[in-house]
């Protein structure tokens, strides 16, 4: 999800059945793990997500996700460079 996610990123997410075009999601997917990703399209059997690295491309992107995969919705960002005091 780079440039807007970085690997060390720390993210808090809400769970929510109100899952819209856009919105970032956590999902737990059996093949993958835990994943964050961009919402592109929902239809009444499923979402497609996507990232935002334009020039990444991968197998998750091409699949209908079920909904009941998706953990939560992103609400808040910690930046990996955020340093407390």
């Amino acid at each position: 999800m780079a440039p807007s996610y970085l690997p060390e990123d720390i993210v808090f997410c809400k769970k929510s059945k109100n899952i819209k075009t856009n919105d970032v999601v956590v999902m737990d997917l059996e093949l993958y793990g835990r994943v964050l990703k961009r919402v592109c399209s929902i239809t009444e059997k499923g979402i497609y997500v996507r990232g935002d690295n334009k020039s990444y491309s991968s197998p998750i992107y091409e699949a209908l996700h079920q909904k009941k995969s998706i953990i939560g919705t992103v609400i808040f960002k910690l930046p990996s460079k955020f340093t407390f005091f």
